[in-house]
């Protein structure tokens, strides 16, 4: 069947059964539909009302219990009020789920240390786009305020979305008629950010009501929010890695001991100061917009019909304000500062030197990476009983993103002359003390060196569709089928933009000179052996911050300037305008730009059975689920057919240069097994055992129709061809969990866990000969590996409510704990000896939350904490990590009566560091202090 008939087809069977829902169903029998009502709502575990923290551990508890797979959640505390602002945030109170943060605020999770494209997102059970341009979503685009419930899906079922082998991460809103009546509820909150000492509003609204008869609802929420996060970060590259010892790429540093003024052959020393340093000020104004929309409508017992939608809008400026400066002898570079007065630790390191001479210069850069993205989706739903024992459900729905940057992202370097710069690492200090002399400010000399403009503009679009059916059989071996086929179809293109030449005024006109173009020299002024365009101080700002790394103990450079870039612009163009439009200004970049369309057709069946196993209870849910995913990847290319090459292998013509558009296809299937037994060895001790076969499908980034042929470095005789490859197929792995989990009282739970992920083969480049197009070349693309890896860990959760243990008024307190071990070892022998884990991942984590719930008090503290993770394993100088981490959180409230509640939120109450190292603790590549914000508010629900 021709693939573009699929969603036709599919959509007409739905549209269909849409249409006849409400003729066949208004003539069914009332007694029937009495029978049937009661069916539906023992099936569907509908959240009624939750309010406050007991309720809605006691919620999330009742529904992990009675649950099919392994599943965790977090459960609104009531309407629009969610444990915490940011939905990342939330998530990592999960047992198993750590997050990356963006800016001191958690942007995407890790599920058992697997992140990226290892899982996969959905809201209420439909997979939502995203405006990241890979297969990760970034929580951050969602207010919390939205959500009603985040279910993580830690085993799989057949009916449930596959290409998670991490988690399927599901996203659910309020429904109207799980409403008692009409509702409103609101929320205001000023933001305090210790840093930047602002004060930020965020908003949120609520209005929902049904008719007297229950039959129809609507629900529709908004919300609002703005404020500047500010983050102070130190970062360096480059340390001496003694195991490797000199080499053509080791790090050293060049120190005149010798006092004679150059750097004599033997005078490179190991050093714990690293070859560059930078210092950064981030300032991020971050404004989210959000609204969702919710009608439900029960024409009659037998059917419900739901349509819901929602919308984001999250828009960042990302700007962040550097200085920066070079501890060796780049060779690129012009000129050297004289490195002296070093001082040697015991192993035989420079810990503090001095830079001096007319060369000594601190890069001053502005970097800026916006954000303007735009999410939404809308559904329709419709479940009709056809009797007591068979339901059918269709299920339609459409989502968007996208990420507009048309060149809207800066690198921005010029060059500044100092005095001299002191480095002393000999302090005890976490980071070296760095004294630069004079500091830098606006009024002083500085010349243009770099000036990159770029951005990648992003659009997702998802369809999504669903026809599905369940039999629930009143008597008979199985107590329930479930099939279904589904639809989907995700085409995510990606724009590329980038500056043609972002040196062009580097190096006071040589490169204008070069390329042909006249310009004005009389800006042009010299310092060492350095040649620039002084740029003019209207081009510069003062700076905007103090305090910078405020919390460590070591001496910092004075705050630095920033440019205003448009005032640049004016000035390249006033050299030469054309240039300035032709190089610096970011233009379309065809070899970055792509479109890759996946149609992902499935077919699943899942039968569950329910009896007994010597007089105890169980339930076991087993399946299949096959898919047929068929891959389009179109965009700009070389025409190799038309290359010619020589017996030198070089190319006798050039008509071949022209990219052209071009798409290419390709497909695959799999078939996934799951199995899911729950054993109930008490009415309140249940065990657990899962196992499935899991994808999770290639990065975006290999399936992109790119060709970069390289004929001037031949390997092994013959040109390199690098390039994309939409057929490579999904990564494969088998997964088990087992659980214990003990139910002993309203709001307590304790439950621990083993699992294993069992991953085949990674997706790896992969070199070879190969002929294309009548030409043999090196090709390297990528492939599905000959190795993989494994992933096993175990789980501890306790949740306990003290209620029934203490007098008042100390039966308000409560706590939940939980620690995830994870460890990974890869297959293959190379990595295998390096003995290092998954990028990301922690081996230790652990949650620790403390409540308080009586006489209108709410208070929460949760402190979160996680180990050590990789994030480069080829780091210069060795591997490089992120150190253990934790946050200490809070939140308190009051209900002044039934209809008014005020409240105080803080995060990162400690104002703990954040900071990472090159194989050495005491080689400090990264660290970065967020602040603390706090929050003052009022809520009111009527």
């Amino acid at each position: 069947m021709n693939i573009k008939h699929k969603p036709a087809l599919l959509s007409l069977a739905i549209s269909t059964a849409l249409a006849a829902m409400p003729l066949v169903a208004a003539t069914s029998d009332d007694a029937t539909g009495t029978a049937k009502t009661q069916q539906v709502t023992e099936q569907d575990v509908e959240v009624i009302k939750v309010s406050g923290i007991r309720s809605s551990i006691k919620e999330s508890l009742f529904q992990k219990q009675n649950a099919t797979s392994v599943i965790d959640l977090v459960v609104a505390d009531d309407i629009g009020k969610f444990p915490d602002e940011n939905l990342a945030e939330a998530l990592q109170r999960i047992p198993g789920v750590t997050i990356t943060r963006n800016g001191g605020e958690g942007q995407n999770i890790l599920v058992r240390g697997l992140g990226g494209g290892y899982n996969v997102t959905t809201l209420n059970g439909r997979k939502l786009a995203s405006e990241y341009a890979g297969r990760d979503f970034n929580f951050d685009t969602i207010a919390s305020e939205l959500v009603s419930v985040l279910k993580v899906y830690k085993s799989p079922e057949a009916s449930l979305l596959d290409g998670g082998i991490g988690a399927i991460i599901d996203i659910e809103t309020r429904k109207p008629l799980a409403m008692e009546g009409r509702t409103i509820a609101a929320s205001a909150k000023g933001i305090y950010e210790s840093r930047t000492e602002d004060t930020h509003p965020h908003a949120s609204f609520i209005i929902g009501d049904k008719t007297a008869d229950g039959r129809f609802g609507a629900l529709f929420s908004a919300v609002y929010s703005r404020k500047t996060l500010r983050a102070d970060t130190y970062s360096a590259s480059g340390f001496f890695d003694e195991d490797e010892g000199w080499g053509v790429d080791s790090a050293g540093v060049p120190v005149d001991t010798n006092g004679n003024g150059i750097i004599d052959a033997d005078e490179t020393y190991a050093s714990k100061i690293p070859s560059y340093m930078y210092f950064a000020n981030a300032q991020d104004v971050r404004e989210r917009l959000g609204a969702t929309l919710a009608l439900q409508w029960q024409p009659t017992d037998q059917l419900d019909i739901n349509f819901d939608a929602l919308y984001s809008r999250y828009n960042t400026d990302g700007n962040r304000y550097q200085i920066g400066f070079v501890n060796y002898d780049e060779e690129w570079t012009p000129g050297t500062p004289v490195f002296s007065n070093a001082t040697f630790d015991d192993l035989g390191r420079v810990v503090a030197m001095r830079q001096t001479g007319e060369n000594t210069m601190v890069e001053l850069l502005n970097i800026s990476t916006p954000r303007k993205t735009d999410t939404y989706q809308l559904g329709l739903n419709t479940k009709w009983q056809l009797n007591p024992e068979w339901s059918i459900t269709a299920d339609a729905a459409y989502s968007a993103a996208k990420n507009q940057n048309a060149g809207d992202n800066r690198f921005i370097v010029a060059r500044g002359f100092v005095d001299a710069i002191d480095i002393n690492y000999n302090t005890g200090n976490i980071l070296p003390d760095v004294v630069i002399s004079p500091g830098l400010t606006a009024d002083q000399v500085y010349g243009a060196h770099y000036s990159y403009n770029s951005g990648t503009g992003v659009d997702d679009k998802i369809t999504d569709l669903k026809l599905l059916s369940q039999y629930q059989p009143m008597e008979g071996f199985f107590s329930r089928i479930d099939t279904g086929l589904t639809y989907l179809k995700q085409t995510k293109a990606q724009n590329q933009f980038a500056s043609a030449n972002p040196s062009q005024f580097s190096r006071g006109g040589f490169y204008l000179t070069r390329d042909g173009y006249s310009f004005d020299n009389s800006t042009v002024f010299n310092r060492g052996e350095f040649e620039l365009f002084q740029i003019p101080n209207s081009a510069f700002v003062a700076p905007n911050f103090k305090d910078f790394l405020k919390g460590e103990n070591s001496i910092s450079p004075s705050p630095w300037p920033s440019f205003n870039y448009d005032a640049l612009l004016d000035y390249y163009r006033s050299l030469n305008a054309e240039a300035t439009d032709k190089s610096i200004v970011a233009v379309p970049n065809r070899a970055g730009s792509y479109q890759v369309a996946e149609e992902v057709t499935t077919a699943f069946v899942q039968f569950t059975i329910e009896k007994e196993l010597f007089e105890l209870p169980y339930m076991l849910n087993f399946g299949l689920r096959g898919s047929k995913t068929e891959v389009s990847s179109t965009g700009y290319a070389y025409d190799l057919s038309k290359v010619v090459l020589d017996s030198a292998g070089k190319p006798t013509n050039n008509d071949w240069r022209q990219t052209s558009p071009m798409t290419f296809t390709d497909s695959y299937t799999n078939v996934l097994p799951s199995m899911n037994f729950r054993l109930n060895l008490q009415d309140n001790l249940l065990f657990r055992f899962s196992a499935a076969e899991v994808i999770s499908r290639p990065a975006l980034f290999y399936l992109r129709s790119w060709i970069a042929p390289n004929f001037d470095t031949q390997k092994n005789g013959l040109p390199q061809l690098s390039r994309g490859n939409p057929g490579v197929p999904a990564e494969k792995a088998r997964q088990a969990d087992m659980t214990l989990e003990w139910y002993y009282a309203e709001s307590s739970a304790l439950s621990g866990g083993l699992f294993l992920k069992d991953i085949k083969s990674f997706i790896e480049n992969k070199e070879g000969r190969a002929v294309v197009d009548g030409n043999e070349y090196w090709l390297s693309q990528p492939e599905s590996g000959q190795y993989g890896a494994t992933v096993r860990g175990a789980e501890v959760a306790w949740q306990h409510s003290l209620a029934e243990m203490l007098p008042e008024p100390f039966d308000g307190l409560g706590f939940q704990l939980n620690y995830t071990y994870v460890d990974s070892e890869y297959d293959d022998p190379a990595r295998k000896a390096r003995n290092l884990p998954f990028q990301g991942m922690s081996k230790n984590s652990y949650n620790a939350v403390l409540y308080y719930e009586k006489y209108g008090f709410q208070t929460r503290l949760a402190y979160n904490w996680r180990s050590k993770f990789l994030t480069d394993p080829e780091a210069w100088g060795g591997a490089a990590w992120i150190a253990n981490y934790g946050q200490l959180d809070a939140s308190a409230s009051y209900e002044i009566n039934k209809h008014f509640t005020v409240y105080a939120e803080a995060s990162n109450l400690t104002n703990k560091r954040y900071w990472g190292y090159v194989k050495r603790e005491d080689q400090v590549n990264y660290l970065e202090r967020f602040g603390t914000q706090v929050a003052f508010g009022i809520r009111g629900s009527f």
